[in-house]
């Protein structure tokens, strides 16, 4: 067994997963994980984590995720949270080559538990080392290359590899030491997939290098973390039951101006009056606080929880959920399946100001140049947020392919000893953020303006007609996916907020000092908020995106109204106003897979899916 490594839990959510294929260090040996060790995580709610992955999932087909149909994806309780802990690999391949390029010989010992020698026993010159190139099909499957039979007496036992001094592999040959007999490399088809003659050439494997990146690519999503107990129990139930309360809270309707979300969890099921009414966490921190001050005495402190216990008791008796619901349908015009279905993501858009600290770059002087150039460029917010509490969770990984329905989605192998539970490894890191919300009447004068017109809910309140008709419209269709002409609205609204997202995080690299990679973005469509944040724990704490706000907040807006141009262009303006060059983000920046961008959006021109658009939303006044 190879010498040990030691990596971070970031290194193994992204680089060392199951049934990915590694180096050791100093070329020691190529090795497959076999298995990542964990413990589950305390504070971390397993059904968000699982509604947010399987929501993800759900942009395979059925077909291309055989492993997790939509009956599974049903029940969270096929899957299970793991932080991980250690990992464990096995050698892999077990096919050895020699190095001598007048030699090539290759050993074969997937059968054997033994290694060669590690001197080549053919030509006694050349040192052996693992095959660096393995076999990989789109449905997950890895194998080792092994060498062909010869036809002569020898059979496969005395066949070289020679690459004929290429790094193509198509011009690698198979040779017998034996007859002399030369055959080109071929993969042939998969054993684990069937198939008609029509689909062979999907059956077809690809010999490639076992480090290569086509040969694994894990996806990760990211959630906010839920710090409350409380809210941790809400989420934990059935969306429609606390939903419309978060609904309210969103469209900030009288009845619950004064709740704070924790406040509102206690009310999350106002049809159980046998639910015991609880205490909010404010309140029994302020309480212990006091008692540990020396205040008050336990006995005090007893009759205090009562008499609060008693007023969430009247609190939880007397609250209008009815008539919030009639509210919320009356004002907005949309029915409250929309509302429970956005229920999640708005209670993400509500967390910030709820739970974290924050920064208000509109709380500056009116003559700030920074707040003139943000209102300018349509953004109807611009938010610092220093405690930003992010998951990362990784679900699954595919072969040669990375989009949905190109690629095949595989789960991680189930572990017996845990119930044949799906793992989902998870970390969470608190890490400073920059959040930008934009202004959804300029976003709607905008669509006008490019012939766009909207059909807005008819609600009582105007205002909240039209916060509503972003909330029904971004839950209208799967986003991980390419939108086309026939939802013209939300390829524009979504496109518009996924593209400017892109440009904030390319930008702000160049700023705040850290790698593209290290950021990411997180987009809440129904609210039209996006959040770039620090996606790792060594870069998560050392402030840079605080910097960035506090110090160049105007350079960054200011590098972000100027990149209509690409390196690329005239021809990426002509074809997609969007390549890598310009709006790309690597894969573990963006869980839309770089999909339904255009610069087009922004700054005017063509879009492969709505044509020209005349006026782009950083140019409109």
């Amino acid at each position: 067994m190879p010498e040990s490594m030691t990596r971070g839990k970031n290194q193994i959510l992204f680089n060392y997963l199951p049934e990915r294929t590694v180096d050791f260090p100093k070329g020691v040996a190529i090795a497959r994980i076999t298995e990542i060790v964990g413990s589950a995580p305390r504070e971390m709610s397993l059904r968000a984590v699982v509604r947010r992955v399987t929501n993800e999932m759900r942009a395979w087909r059925e077909e291309n995720r055989p492993a997790l149909q939509d009956r599974v994806l049903d029940d969270s309780g096929r899957f299970e949270l793991l932080e991980p802990e250690a990992g464990m690999s096995t050698l892999f391949p077990m096919v050895f080559w020699c190095q001598n390029r007048r030699c090539g010989r290759i050993f074969d010992h997937t059968r054997s538990d033994s290694l060669p020698a590690p001197r080549c026993t053919e030509c006694h010159e050349g040192s052996v080392v693992q095959l660096r190139f393995v076999k990989v099909h789109r449905c997950g499957n890895l194998e080792p290359l092994l060498p062909p039979s010869c036809r002569c007496a020898a059979g496969a036992s005395r066949i070289a590899l020679d690459t004929r001094q290429s790094e193509r592999i198509s011009a690698f040959r198979w040779v017998c030491r034996a007859c002399g007999k030369v055959q080109r490399l071929w993969a042939g088809d998969c054993p684990r997939c069937g198939g008609t003659a029509e689909a062979r050439q999907e059956r077809l494997m690809e010999i490639i290098v076992h480090r290569a990146g086509r040969a694994y690519y894990p996806y990760t999503t990211t959630l906010l973390n839920i710090p409350s107990p409380q809210l941790q129990a809400l989420v934990s139930k059935p969306e429609p039951a606390w939903a419309v309360l978060v609904a309210a809270k969103f469209l900030d309707l009288p009845e619950v101006q004064e709740e704070s979300l924790d406040h509102l969890a206690s009310h999350f099921d106002m049809h159980d009056r046998t639910a015991p009414a609880t205490v909010s966490a404010e309140e029994l921190a302020g309480l212990t606080a006091r008692f540990q001050a020396g205040e008050i005495s336990a006995e005090d402190m007893a009759a205090e929880l009562q008499k609060l216990t008693a007023r969430a008791q009247e609190r939880l008796a007397g609250f209008p959920l009815d008539r919030v619901r009639q509210a919320i349908i009356a004002e907005t015009g949309t029915p409250l399946d929309v509302w429970e279905a956005a229920g999640y993501d708005l209670l993400e858009s509500l967390l910030p100001a709820e739970t974290m600290a924050t920064e208000e770059l509109f709380k500056r002087s009116s003559s700030d140049a920074a707040v003139q150039l943000a209102h300018r460029l349509g953004l109807g917010e611009l938010r610092l947020l220093t405690d930003f509490p992010v998951i990362t969770a990784t679900y699954g990984y595919s072969r040669l392919e990375y989009g949905p329905n190109a690629a095949r989605l595989n789960p991680f192998p189930p572990d017996r000893r845990r119930g044949s539970k799906f793992p989902i490894f998870v970390d969470k890191v608190q890490a400073d953020a920059i959040r930008i919300k934009l202004d959804q009447d300029r976003i709607l004068a905008w669509m006008t303006r490019n012939g766009c017109r909207p059909l807005l809910p008819s609600g009582r309140s105007s205002a909240l007609s039209r916060a509503a008709y972003f909330v029904r419209l971004a839950g209208a269709a799967q986003l991980r996916a390419t939108l086309g002409h026939e939802q013209a609205e939300l390829r524009m609204v979504f496109g518009l907020l996924h593209t400017l997202s892109h440009l904030c995080v390319r930008q702000a690299a160049l700023l705040c000092g850290l790698e593209r990679t290290s950021l990411s973005e997180y987009l809440l469509p129904r609210s039209l908020e996006l959040i770039l944040y620090c996606n790792h724990r060594s870069g998560a704490t050392i402030g840079a995106l605080t910097a960035m706000f506090e110090e160049s907040v105007f350079d960054w807006l200011a590098s972000i109204r100027d990149a209509r141009r690409c390196v690329y262009d005239p021809v990426c303006a002509r074809w997609e106003s969007s390549c890598h060059a310009c709006t790309h983000l690597a894969e573990t920046s963006c869980r839309f897979f770089n999909l339904n961008l255009s610069r087009a959006l922004l700054f005017g021109g063509s879009d492969p899916m709505l044509g020209r658009i005349e006026c782009g939303y950083l140019d409109f006044a």
